[in-house]
């Protein structure tokens, strides 16, 4: 069973959002203990977005682009410009990129449907009679066509791009690309990067759910899920928008997009802005730290004048120490030398982004081509929040038939979800059931005793591997360790004879748990079957999930390769 979710607009939530104020103050940071590492693709890149029309409100889409280029120019920073193909054909926005910005800028396309694109590409309009540009996602989106207008619609757009820049664009992006577009892309133009929105719930007309968090090579079948074969993979790698909080975001705790965006209170938050950046710049990161800054124009330029000078700001402090800010095709240049498949990478927060003091806040993410796992922090107690798994034969929802509805949903693997697979008590804070995988030790008795946590973790990496270290309030520790087909689990100095349970749980009739046998736990979703083996543990189901118990003093492994 499916929780109901309200379906918002990114705009709609402007107005309340922005009543609600932080009170954070800054905590002492608490950095990651990281080993040396080969270096890793660290990158911000500066992106906005142009659109020419904007059917919802009465906007001066001129002047973002404006102000936008007036900071970055001042501080010498490299950035992308992607323009909607009405702000290609028509307005001052051509003209004015091609007069003002520096030989470090480059422009692309910002792929989502008007009517002119339609009718360039021969195609009935079937928006709004009288919109341009109907935000809609059966005309906004690929999916709302077929296979091959979804193909005519790019090389129509690539070939007015063409026309006006003298070559193809390099970088593309729109907050959804499925994967037959992502193909032609990439098969056709070569282009370098591709990117769409970060992981949300029921925005804008659809949720975009457990996809890889920062950037990879995407399946030809599902272009939210990172390719296992080379035969299976696009060859251009696709990129995560919008900087998102990797701690607070997950649970929609905060009732509006907690993404660097400047017209979004985090984004206007000073602790957050420096902890994300911060996290980019230095925490253990495996191969690949990404995040996008910047602001589309159609939300105007009083919503984002606040916090887009300050970001700015702050961002050139962490160029000044090393941080690299780049270009979005320069960043899929080097992504494609660097990295013949998807790499590891992770995102480690060990300060709470917000600065509460109060049980405060922190995670560790690990992603790989066959997998993405959080291990969450809240005050002291500590949770596998999230596992999803990749397989290159699951196919994404639309990828042949187009859409008809306002809505789509598209989900990963999961094989624990702490969100759709948690009841609406729990996710409001109430008493109900949060679906994780929590850890306990087991007595020889087979008495079970929580664990908790003394301090803060320890967090280091070597090669594919990032470890983490728990201390016990007990005075034992429990390390994880993330590599890049499984998790290890262990516990040190603890008792003779108690071995290590993982609890995992989750409100009835919410998850995709199908059963246990010879040594996995089954799930299926969407009529697809998956599994997660489990090495050196044994398995027993429980009316509200299922127990993995260590076997004598071996590591616990959660094998996730399908």
């Amino acid at each position: 069973m499916q929780q109901t979710r309200k379906m918002a607009t990114r705009r709609e939530m402007i107005s309340g959002s922005l009543k609600t104020l932080f009170a954070a103050s800054i905590l002492p940071l608490a950095p990651a203990r990281a080993s040396l590492q080969p270096p890793a693709l660290r990158a911000i890149n500066i992106m906005n977005f142009i659109r020419a029309v904007d059917p919802r409100d009465s906007i001066d889409l001129m002047e973002p682009v404006k102000e936008q280029m007036k900071l970055i120019r001042a501080h010498a920073f490299p950035a992308t410009w992607l323009l909607q193909y009405d702000a290609l054909k028509s307005g001052p926005y051509v003209g004015f990129l091609k007069a003002e910005m520096p030989s470090t800028h480059e422009t692309g396309l910002w792929f989502e449907m008007n009517r002119e694109l339609c009718g360039d590409a021969g195609i009935a309009w079937r928006g709004k009679a009288e919109w341009e540009w109907d935000y809609h996602v059966p005309v906004d989106y690929g999916i709302g066509y077929t296979p091959d207008e979804r193909r005519r619609l790019i090389d129509s757009a690539m070939q007015t791009f063409r026309r006006i820049f003298g070559h193809d664009a390099r970088s593309v992006g729109s907050w959804m690309i499925d994967a037959v577009s992502a193909a032609h892309l990439a098969d056709h133009y070569d282009v370098d990067a591709l990117a769409i929105s970060r992981d949300q719930l029921a925005t804008d007309g659809f949720t975009i759910w457990g996809a890889p968090i920062a950037a990879y090579y995407p399946s030809r079948k599902n272009a939210y899920s990172p390719a296992l074969t080379r035969e299976n993979q696009i060859g251009s790698p696709m990129f995560r928008l919008l900087g998102q909080d990797p701690v607070y975001y997950y649970e929609k705790q905060i009732p509006y997009p907690d993404t660097m965006e400047p017209v979004w209170p985090s984004g206007q938050a000073p602790t957050f802005v420096r902890s994300f950046l911060d996290m980019i710049a230095e925490s253990p990161t495996q191969s690949v730290a990404y995040a996008q800054l910047g602001q589309e124009n159609s939300f105007g330029w009083p919503q984002m004048r606040r916090a887009y000078p300050m970001q700015m700001a702050i961002l050139a402090q962490q160029q000044r120490k090393g941080l690299v800010v780049e270009t979005m095709g320069d960043t899929g240049r080097r992504f494609k030398r660097m990295f013949s498949s998807t790499p590891t990478q992770a995102q480690v927060m060990l300060q709470d982004p917000f600065g509460h003091r109060h049980d405060p806040e922190r995670t560790v993410w690990y992603q790989s081509k066959y997998y993405r796992g959080n291990l969450h922090f809240r005050g002291n107690d500590f949770y596998l929040r999230d596992l999803h798994v990749y397989s290159d034969q699951f196919p994404q929802l639309y990828l042949e038939e187009s859409i008809q509805s306002d809505y789509v949903g598209h989900r990963m693997l999961a094989a624990l979800d702490g969100y759709y697979w948690s009841d609406a008590s729990a996710l409001a804070g109430g008493a109900g059931t949060r679906a994780m995988g929590r850890f306990v030790l087991t007595d020889p008795g087979g008495a079970e005793r929580p664990l908790r946590m003394e301090g803060i973790p320890d967090v280091t990496q070597s090669g594919p591997t990032l470890s983490t270290r728990v201390r016990l309030d007990d005075g034992g520790e429990l390390v994880a360790e993330f590599q890049e087909s499984d998790i290890a689990f262990r516990l040190r100095n603890t008792p003779p004879g108690h071995r290590l349970g993982i609890v995992f749980e989750w409100a009835s009739g919410q998850a995709a748990f199908h059963g246990i046998s010879a040594g996995r736990l089954h799930y299926r979703f969407r009529d697809f079957d998956y599994s997660m083996r489990v090495a050196n543990g044994s398995l027993a189901r429980t009316s509200r999930g299922a127990t993995v118990t260590a076997i004598g003093r071996t590591a616990v492994r959660l094998q996730m390769a399908q």
